[in-house]
Formats: structure tokens, C-alpha cells, sequence
């Protein structure tokens, strides 16, 4: 097996058919198992793991013991012109949400912008799958979640007040990647602090505080999480709570954190509001001033929202994904559990 450091190279082709075989074999229909496969390895391949494959051995315990239902009646609850409501029968949060967004977009055609409400599914993975949606139909996208039990403090605060609430934009470019902005409103994404934790990196000492409200680098015992850039990250993180909490029918995660996943999106149809040829135009002329701009000593080049994401991805597509072997052996422990053979190569 060809690996670097704690590391293992697996291409995306096996390990999407993989992923896909063990939705199957846990009682998703095809049709969803296909798109986890394809969502989790797709922000795989732009190197944001945290929110990949290495999901599967969570989500998959909690459709076995039926926390998640594998086979959801998602229904409409509310509809109107420029906007929808969906119920996920406590299902994935992936193909409901993926469901939103096609929706928001078909209607900001003729709308000009749409939004699309989700209440009760699961966790949604990585916010830039479905805000990317709207930016590859020529529309900005957006995407939020309340999801989780409250783990944020609000500033001068030992007391968790919201969960850690993303929010992603992707807006479309012309000859340029699209700017996809993905960010967690606390210091930083659980996620990110559990692969920080795999790879045995320190956390910085301004992210995670004591249950007695003192600053940790373990992250082992620091079970609060500060807000991003402290006022602004942690009225972010409410807002968002708001947008997909009760907006959309549901709660916020300070009043009832035990309940399921809310989900909330945005589609803006750019040639509604402009010649979208001529916006493309402006944006590229924006990014190329951006990656001109000078350097402090020591940094190479200046980058854009989400364009480590999109140069992670065509490394990947050409040499394989470096997945640590922890998360590959969380993996084969699921398919040993379920009997499902691994096909990938190393």
C-alpha cells in the first residue's frame, strides 16, 4: 500500500462504489445510496474529510439502531412560488437536501430567487455540496444547518448558547473556479478538531474551553467551543440557527438540543438580476487583481474562498485521496460488521 506518513492513497471511483454498497447493505434505497456515495466522496476529493467518508461509521450505527430512518416519505409541507418546505421523515440529511436545492433552483428560474426550508433529517455533511448546486446553474448558493446540541458560547460566556452552525456560499465565475465560501461560525468545525486530534496536532488555546470555562489545548477536555472572531462568529451562529431552526418549523438547538437536523437554502438566479455573461466577467477580473496582489515575505500566492478546496480536488482526481488509516479502518470495521467487500485498490 502506497502511503505517506499516517496516510493511505484510495482512488475515488472504489471508494464511491464502496460507500454506495454499504448505504445499500444498511437499508438505503439506491437511489440515496448512490448520492451519499457521491456527495462524501466528493468533499473527499476537496480535501475536507472531516465531513467525508469518514461520516459512514456514524451515520450507519444510527440507521441500525433506528435513530436515522433509511427509507424516508419526504414530503412537502409548505410550497409557494419562491419557496418550499420539506419534512425528512427523520431520514439522511443528504438527499433531502439535495432535493432542496434542486427545488430552490427550478424555482429562482422563474422567481429569481427561491429558498428551500428542511426540518427533521439527519446531519447534511459538508454546507458547499448545495450552495456548489446553485453555482454550477449559474446561481449563487447558499446553505446553512442547525444541527447538533448547543456546543457554542456566546462571548464571556461558560455556557453553550448555539450549535456550531455553518454557512456556505458558492458564487459562479467564467473562466474561473467559483468562490465557494464553507465555514463553521465557531473557532472552528468539530470535525476539523477530530482530525486535528487523529493526526495528533495540537488545538490552539482560543478555541476550546473547560466545562469550568478555562482555555484547553486537549481537546479531549475542552467540550466548549469559542466563537469564530468572538462577537461576529457567535451572532453568525445564532442567525444561522435561526434561518434553519424556526423559520422552517423547527427549534433552535439552545431549546431543544436533542432535536433532529434542520436545513436551509438559498438560490439567486444571476441573469434575473444582471447579464450574467457580464457578471462572469467581473468576478474573474476580481479574482486575477486578488492573485495578483502582493505578498507579505514568506507566502506565495494569495488564495480565494474555496480554492485550496478546488486545487485539493484536481490532485485528487489525478493521484488518488490520502485518507488517514484510522478513517480507512473505521471503514473496513463497517464493512466487516455489514459483509461488504472493500473495492478499492491502495
Amino acid at each position: 500500500m502506497p502511503q505517506t506518513g499516517q496516510e493511505i492513497i484510495v482512488q475515488p471511483n472504489p471508494l464511491r462504489e464502496f460507500a454506495r454498497a454499504i448505504y445499500q447493505k444498511a437499508g438505503v434505497s439506491q437511489e440515496h445510496a448512490e448520492l451519499m456515495a457521491d456527495l462524501q466522496v466528493e468533499t473527499d476529493l476537496r480535501g475536507v474529510h472531516s465531513h467525508g467518508t469518514r461520516n459512514i461509521p456514524e451515520y450507519i450505527p444510527s440507521i441500525l439502531d433506528g435513530r436515522i430512518n433509511p427509507t424516508p416519505d419526504i414530503r412537502t409541507v409548505r410550497e409557494g412560488s419562491g419557496f418550499v418546505v420539506f419534512d425528512g421523515d427523520n431520514g439522511l440529511g443528504h438527499p433531502v437536501s439535495a432535493l432542496a436545492m434542486k427545488t430552490a433552483i427550478e424555482k429562482a428560474k422563474s422567481a429569481g430567487i427561491a429558498a428551500a426550508g428542511v426540518r427533521n433529517a439527519g446531519h447534511f455533511g459538508a454546507a458547499a455540496c448545495y450552495a456548489l448546486m446553485a453555482a454550477e446553474e449559474k446561481m449563487v448558493g447558499f446553505a446553512t444547518t442547525n444541527t447538533g446540541g448547543p456546543s457554542v458560547v456566546a462571548p464571556g460566556s461558560a455556557t453553550p448558547v448555539t450549535a456550531n452552525n455553518p454557512l456556505s456560499y458558492a458564487l459562479p465565475a467564467g473562466k474561473e473556479w467559483p468562490v465557494v465560501l464553507d465555514m463553521a461560525c465557531g473557532a472552528s468545525s468539530w470535525g476539523k478538531i477530530n482530525t486535528m486530534r487523529l493526526y495528533g496536532t495540537p488545538i490552539p488555546t482560543e478555541w476550546l474551553l473547560s466545562a469550568e470555562g478555562k482555555p484547553v489545548e486537549d481537546s479531549s477536555q475542552g467540550h466548549l467551543l469559542m466563537p469564530a472572531a468572538g462577537p461576529k462568529g457567535y451572532g453568525l451562529a445564532f442567525i444561522m440557527g435561526i434561518l434553519a431552526g424556526p423559520l422552517v418549523g423547527g427549534f433552535m438547538a439552545c431549546n431543544e438540543p436533542d432535536e433532529p437536523s434542520k436545513h436551509f437554502f438559498i438560490a439567486i438566479n444571476v441573469s434575473s438580476f444582471t447579464d450574467f455573461e457580464e457578471y462572469a466577467a467581473e468576478v474573474d477580473r476580481g479574482i486575477r487583481t486578488v492573485h495578483a496582489s502582493k505578498t507579505l515575505e514568506g507566502v506565495d500566492r494569495v488564495y480565494l474562498p474555496g480554492e485550496i478546496e478546488w486545487r485539493n480536488r484536481e490532485v485528487c482526481i489525478e493521484t488518488g485521496i490520502p485518507l488517514h488509516v484510522d478513517h480507512l479502518r473505521s471503514l473496513a470495521d463497517v464493512a466487516d460488521e455489514l459483509g461488504v467487500e472493500i473495492f478499492w485498490e491502495c
